[in-house]
């Protein structure tokens, strides 16, 4: 599979990105594309697994995606040679053709000379051209035409039939958007695409009149205008017909050609009559809402007036979005920017709403229509910043280490000032955050908006590079950090756009000094900063990405120690080992939960095990669960922690649980011992039919299977357990399907009381409250005690002990039993006289069968029989001098999770070496 040095270190580093992701979001991890089993392909060399296939498809379809900044959802099918006709120019120019589930793209071979990205759902028509004698230039061509007439003619195709064949069987796949009769089409490459007709395509959707409360406003720059000098008006003109003329001869909309005279336009800035379309078509917005007909609207509907974290939130901060703005200042922007976020909220609980989405989601309501703004901002969270929105701002934080490498290199004496003032990453977790919009005016911002949305997130990091080098002088005479935040606040908030307002001022109407026109700095970013590309960020991400997750995982860690060392059980480092070796099974098993931590929550809620986890951790590190009951004591121990009685035991628990079989003092082990053998947790059926000493061969010969599975074997620890699933499932569960509502509420106090019993560190005060033992709770009770060391050293007087001692307890219940007999004697026979004096009251005289044992079981007759005490059991258990010594004994968790790792290694080891094992 690994032939070089390269090609192995390449894979690793597609593995490691693909755990880093599946840390900052579970459904971002790994699973095996079965689409490529069944993919078409031709001319495709023979991978030596399905594994280095899969990986290769990612890498592919991940460079793809960024070259042509499409959905993340997007994977690519296939490529070949071939050249397109640009009618602009009347060339043919060779390039390379994609091709995936939802476009059809094409990249020049020459860097920047054409690209081209067409939506298959605005495919019409493919055909294949003839050949011409005359112009060879044309052989093996395809003609494909959109909706909107626009045709674009590819040659010089390799295997033109089997493209064509791709393409058609992508088609058959496509949801077709409904064709639309307004001007322009939906915005392919027609002339007579009117500027104020914006995205017509979709513009439908603000006049459906429907019985909704409440209907999308459009953008609120056409309600709310702004006071412009005529020479800022005349600007704007001017640059609307530049860019109706580059329409004109380079096509409209999505599937424009795209040529370095487009980067020319973006850079002078989107005129704002066409900022609406123009963002739409760059950022790929436009795709999603076309085949989401409708599903704004619905998602408002049921977001609005919901109660939940998110929209609590979001109330809370709808002042404080851009209130400079007229629109802000009242309900119809307010009302407009509530729906869009309670909507993106409602659509991605993942990650429902984050601190800087209003300030982004004001900025997009003023140049789109409400509907367009919620596509925008969707399209922004979940393709163009990855991660950047959520609680833990993953994707900033990772960027912002990028801007660290960046400035190293590029600006070392720099980096060097700001590392010594440790502000080198508090300057820019806004920038990132807000694209800049919280801090310079918003007006200015937006021309980085314009090239944010025409080449990606790379557009950020030439500003921020740009900006520190402007500053470098100043900043490196600052003698503390606050003066250098200060330097470069100031600086962004000058930032002025020279067709904005001729005055700035801040938000409290202070006027201030202006530094640089945006034109002039994004100009500057361009030229000093222009190397860098999308592969090279997305490079230093995955190296950074690491750093923040471990960092971020430390962190969490950290603070679960924290809040569980103090009782007491284990050492930090204990508490930290056995944390690493949860949270890798966790990983490797895919146990994870389907609620994420709510950081309001106790930190050590942040990691829950099942009952299937806790058994094989259990097993592997306690000393109780080396005999044929640890599949039975596992089962008790964890549904007597399980509080809530979810089915989990969160990390608190867990420890708890060890602790009090591992390190706890001898008097809390005996009387979790007990415990464990009392009803609830002992139950009649267990008793009557124990499993454990009856499914031995069983249990071996499943074991034999599972060994007999390298995935399994390799990811799990069930290597060392030695129990089956089915019978730890009838352990943990009820085993009646109902009960009768006094016994649950019975079952419930009990499990309290007994809980309580076990985790208290005194020995005497609540001892009396403790029920008493019956003769077959007893006789369970010593069948394990015999059971515990059955993994000890075989010692006569070690046995001795454990019989000596049994015994004299046998005897104590039978002192006992005497003594009620005797009591229940002389009970019966005042009984007796009393109905001889009043037999009349015989018949409203309670069952004996309804009134509950001294033990506390409901609906069972009166047990004058056998029954020994707490206060025996520790007292004579504690005579025998062996068994002291075995709960008096202190088991090192650590040493326990390094053999039980040792275990892990060797079973891979030895599957290493099988020849029928196929990865």
């Amino acid at each position: 599979m690994f032939l070089h040095k390269s090609e192995t270190f390449a894979l690793m580093e597609q593995l490691t990105n693909l755990a880093m992701k599946q840390l900052i979001d579970e459904k971002g991890g790994f699973n095996e594309d079965r689409d490529l089993l069944n993919k078409l392909s031709k001319n495709v060399p023979k991978k030596p697994s399905f594994l280095k296939r899969d990986l290769d498809a990612r890498a592919h379809s991940e460079a793809y995606r960024l070259l042509f900044r499409l959905p993340a959802s997007e994977k690519l099918d296939g490529s070949t040679d071939a050249t397109l006709w640009t009618p602009y120019n009347k060339r043919h120019v060779w390039g390379r053709m994609f091709l995936s589930q939802n476009y059809l793209c094409f990249e020049s071979r020459v860097k920047n000379l054409v690209s081209v990205v067409i939506p298959l759902r605005d495919v019409r028509l493919v055909e294949k051209a003839e050949n011409q004698a005359s112009n060879t230039a044309v052989d093996k061509s395809v003609l494909i035409t959109t909706c909107g007439r626009a045709s674009f003619l590819f040659a010089q195709i390799p295997d033109r039939d089997f493209v064509v064949q791709k393409i058609s069987e992508l088609l058959s796949r496509t949801r077709v958007a409904p064709v639309t009769t307004g001007p322009g089409g939906n915005g392919d490459n027609t002339s007579n695409h009117s500027s104020s007709s914006g995205v017509s395509s979709f513009s439908q959707c603000e006049e459906v009149k429907t019985d909704s409360s409440w209907s999308p406003q459009p953008p609120l720059m056409t309600l709310f205008k702004l006071d412009s000098s005529p020479e800022t008006i005349a600007k704007q003109e001017t640059k609307e017909k530049m860019w109706e003329l580059h329409f004109a001869e380079y096509g409209r909309g999505v599937s424009m050609y795209r040529t370095t005279e487009i980067s020319k336009l973006v850079l002078q800035g989107v005129p704002d009559r066409l900022r609406r379309e123009v963002w739409m078509s760059f950022s790929g917005a436009i795709n999603e809402m076309a085949t989401n007909n409708g599903l704004y609207r619905t998602l408002v509907d049921q977001a609005l007036g919901k109660p939940s974290t998110a929209n609590d939130e979001i109330e809370r901060d709808l002042h404080r979005s851009l209130p400079e703005h007229p629109a802000f200042q009242c309900d119809i922007g307010i009302s407009a920017l509530r729906r869009v976020l309670s909507a993106y909220a409602w659509r991605n609980p993942q990650i429902g709403y984050c601190q800087a989405m209003n300030i982004v989601a004001s900025v997009l309501l003023i140049y789109c229509s409400e509907e367009e703004a919620f596509w925008q901002l969707a399209n922004l969270c979940e393709s163009l910043l990855p991660d950047y929105y959520n609680t833990r701002v993953v994707g900033a934080l990772v960027d912002q280490g990028v801007l660290d490498d960046l400035t190293s290199e590029h600006l070392p004496n720099l980096h060097a000032r700001l590392d010594e003032l440790g502000m080198i990453r508090m300057i820019s977790l806004s920038w990132f955050l807000t694209i800049f919009l919280s801090v310079m005016p918003y007006e200015s911002a937006v021309n980085i908006i314009d090239c944010f949305f025409y080449d990606g997130a790379r557009v950020i990091f030439q500003v921020a590079l740009t900006v520190l080098e402007a500053n470098q002088d100043k900043l490196l005479t600052c003698r503390d950090d606050g003066e250098a935040m200060q330097l470069l606040g100031d600086y962004l908030q000058g930032v002025y756009n020279e067709e904005g307002q001729i005055t700035l001022r801040n938000k409290d109407g202070e006027n201030i000094n202006k530094s640089i026109s945006v034109q002039t700095l994004v100009y500057d970013a361009y030229s000093h900063y222009g190397f860098l590309t999308a592969g090279s960020i997305e490079r230093l991400r995955l190296k950074y990405r690491l750093r923040v997750v471990q960092q971020l995982e430390d962190g969490v860690g950290r603070n679960v120690v924290r809040s569980v060392v103090g009782d007491g059980y284990f050492c930090q480092d204990e508490l930290q080992d056995l944390l690493v070796l949860v949270r890798e099974e966790l990983l490797s098993q895919r146990r994870v939960t389907t609620d994420r931590y709510d950081p309001t929550q106790p930190p050590y809620e942040a990691y829950k095990v099942d009952f299937e986890l806790f058994r094989l951790l259990f097993v592997g590190l306690s000393p109780w669960g080396k005999g044929t009951q640890a599949e039975s004591l596992s089962a008790r121990i964890f549904r007597l922690m399980d509080r809530n009685g979810d089915g989990l035991l969160n990390f608190r628990e867990l420890a708890a649980a060890l602790g009090m079989t591992c390190t706890a003092d001898i008097t809390q082990r005996l009387k979790l011992l007990y415990t464990l053998h009392l009803s609830p947790l002992l139950t009649s059926l267990e008793i009557e039919s124990p499993t454990n000493s009856e499914n031995g061969a069983e249990v071996a010969a499943e074991a034999t299977d599972f060994f007999d599975s390298m995935e399994q074997s390799v990811t799990s620890l069930e290597s060392v357990s030695s129990q089956t699933e089915e019978s730890s499932t009838m352990a943990v569960r009820e085993t009646e399907p109902e009960r009768p509502q006094r016994e649950c509420s019975w079952e419930v106090r009990s499990m309290g009381s007994l809980r309580s019993l076990v985790e208290t560190r005194d020995s005497r005060p609540d001892l009396k409250s403790v029920p008493r033992m019956s003769q077959p709770h007893f006789i369970m009770l010593w069948k394990t005690m015999y059971d515990l060391f059955q993994a000890q050293p075989e010692d006569q007087d070690t046995f001795h002990s454990i019989a000596t001692v049994g015994t004299i307890l046998l005897q104590l219940g039978d002192v006992g039993k005497r003594f009620y007999m005797e009591k229940e004697e002389s009970a019966d026979s005042l009984l007796a006289a009393a109905a001889a004096q009043w037999p009349a009251s015989r018949p409203d005289t309670p069952s004996t069968d309804q009134s509950p044992d001294r033990n506390g079981n409901p609906g069972c007759s009166p047990d004058p029989h056998w029954s020994i005490t707490v206060e025996q059991f520790l007292a004579t258990t504690l005579t025998g001098q062996p068994i002291v010594e075995f709960f008096s004994r202190q088991t090192s968790l650590s040493d326990g999770i390094m053999k039980l790792r040792g275990r892990r290694f060797n079973r891979l080891h030895s599957l290493s070496d099988t020849a029928f094992v196929k990865v």
